[in-house]
């Protein structure tokens, strides 16, 4: 009911209430009950009798975007309200341009009267020349508080304080909150996870074993704590996994027992849009916290899932589990997967720089995938025998390979980090001798002007390739290779009889496929099996373990067999 002009006592009072982390200067004087009180009291003595709270609690000021201010502006635009009465002006909201279009256009028309008590505002008294003035300091503060938050949130991120709340998994520790501890309820969920991952269950296989097992998915968990996180709560099931999530979950390399920082920004303090930050301008810091997932794990599920991309239905229906890992050993592009139009049992791979219609690579480097499985399966079969039957002999292989390959991967990032190093140091130089050229008249400022543009663009790229190849070398310095843990894979790969995606993300890193050659009438084509780890090995033919000759029919009277890698 509306307040009369006769009889002020009559009608409905909106006590709207806010507080927010913007508030945190003064946090006892803001707080929600004390607001209460205060603005029943005043309503009160302003002879207002019916009175309605609406309350945001822990929203900032800087968006409108509020619910329970958007449900008070709603009863106002249907005539319930009569008088809105806040705290102060800044409760209204820390946007000068929107609280102006309130107070100066939506109240008065919809005959609402304002109280704002602390800043001595009451609209029934007429215009508050300092009012546009208060909404414009309003909004200051937030601005204030915004860069105040940044520089504090750049040092803290910088000094390696996880900077966002702990993932599932993980709860803040009581002795020392900005770091975190392992919660043993979610983080057996998560093991889980990333055992059946490794085991070669897809993203909704695995979100439906989770579900029919009644575990509660983390939104849902971090309510029954007592903590409210981003997501839909309103349409899924206290039980319902998707498949982003346990995607999210497989990606995290927090589970590693690392913190990421500024891993998103916003543009604007009035922009609450997270926009994601280029890796180059993360902070990465290893080992702060205990881990769920081991690093050797970790990076095998990665690499699994590198295959594992959505694609378009194909008629074969069959998962591919060598996406990403066959390389053309010629170009060093990737091998893609197809299957015959007119018999789709048919599965090959075949070179794509071949395939684009460049014709970039020479050679098809054509290789079927019964040819490859096979394969696959001799070689790792020869493998883990050699490794149960001359055990001594293969550790001490392997610890020289593993070394090897990392001071490989080593050596190839510090080579481009010099030569980016020298190309930024001759940049310089060559800036400084044009800028010298143009003081002294030998080149005219249009020509500097566009010379040194060049120049300062790519300086620019070369800045951030530096940042991105230090980061790759402090990641391949702290890798930690558990030799034990390979031996343990091979051994339960031994006498496979099929190949599988487990297997695949455990043990190989990627396969160079070469084009078939033909001598004397037969086809033979040779593969090299880089493992993880170890990169390539062959088995010594000293041992005596024997090879198996695969022979493939790729067409009507061409047959191909391979040709395998050998060591004294």
């Amino acid at each position: 009911m509306k307040q009369s002009s006769t009889n002020k006592t009559y009608g409905t009072a909106a006590l709207y209430c806010r507080l927010s982390r913007d508030d945190n200067m003064d946090t006892e004087s803001n707080s929600i009950q004390n607001q209460k009180q205060l603005l029943q009291k005043v309503a009160k003595e302003k002879g207002y009798t019916d009175t309605i709270f609406f309350v945001d609690d822990g929203v900032t000021g800087t968006t409108m975007n509020r619910p329970g201010f958007q449900k008070m502006l709603n009863a106002i635009e249907a005539g319930y309200i009569s008088a809105v009465l806040v705290k102060d002006l800044s409760r209204l909201g820390r946007n000068y341009i929107e609280v102006g279009k309130l107070t100066e256009e939506f109240f008065p028309m919809h005959d609402v009267r304002l109280i704002a008590v602390s800043d001595g505002v009451d609209s029934d008294e007429g215009d508050n020349e300092f009012t546009p003035f208060r909404n414009i300091m309003n909004e200051w503060y937030a601005k204030d508080i915004s860069k105040k938050r940044k520089i504090v949130n750049k040092l803290k991120g910088n000094a390696g304080i996880p900077l966002s709340p702990p993932p599932y998994g993980y709860i803040k520790n009581p002795e020392d909150p900005r770091f975190w501890i392992i919660e043993p309820e979610a983080a057996a969920v998560v093991k889980r996870i990333y055992r059946m991952a490794l085991e070669g269950h897809g993203l909704n296989e695995i979100a439906a074993a989770l579900q029919e097992d009644g575990i509660n998915n983390p939104s849902y968990y971090w309510l029954s704590r007592g903590t409210s996180r981003s997501g839909s709560k309103s349409t899924l099931e206290p039980t319902k996994w998707g498949h982003t999530t346990i995607k999210k979950i497989l990606t995290l390399q927090e589970y590693c027992g690392d913190v990421i920082n500024f891993k998103s920004y916003s543009k604007s303090y009035k922009i609450k849009r997270r926009i994601a930050n280029p890796e180059e301008n993360r902070a990465v810091f290893l080992n702060v916290h205990e881990p769920i997932i081991d690093r050797v794990t970790w990076e095998k599920v990665q690499a699994l899932q590198k295959g594992t991309r959505r694609r378009k239905p194909t008629k074969s229906n069959v998962p591919n589990i060598f996406a990403g890992r066959l390389k053309c050993a010629d170009c060093g592009g990737n091998l893609n997967f197809h299957f015959n139009q007119l018999n789709p049992e048919i599965k090959y791979f075949s070179c794509q720089s071949h395939n684009s219609g460049l014709r970039k690579c020479t050679g098809t480097h054509y290789i079927r995938l019964d040819f490859l499985e096979q394969i696959l399966l001799s070689e790792i079969n020869r493998l883990a025998t050699f490794a149960a039957e001359y055990e001594d002999d293969f550790l001490k292989a392997i610890i020289g390979l593993s070394a090897k390959t990392a001071e490989s991967k080593r050596q190839q990032k510090k080579k481009e980090l010099a030569a980016l190093s020298a190309r930024d140091k001759e940049l310089d130089m060559l800036f400084e001798r044009l800028y010298e050229d143009n003081v002294s008249g030998k080149i005219d400022d249009a020509r500097f002007s566009k010379m040194s543009k060049r120049y300062e663009e790519e300086q620019g790229e070369i800045q951030k390739k530096l940042k991105l190849l230090r980061q790759e070398l402090k990641k391949l310095e702290s890798r930690h290779v558990d030799v034990d843990d390979f031996l343990q894979s091979i051994r339960r790969y031994r006498n496979v009889t099929e190949i599988t995606p487990r297997m695949v993300g455990e043990l190989i890193d990627h396969i160079d496929v070469y084009q078939a050659e033909k001598s004397e009438g037969i086809h033979t084509q040779r593969i090299v099996i880089h493992y993880n780890c170890i990169g390539q090995f062959a088995v010594p033919s000293a041992k005596n373990i024997p090879e198996t000759n695969i022979v493939v029919e790729t067409r009507k009277g061409v047959a191909v067999s391979n040709s395998p890698e050998r060591s004294a």
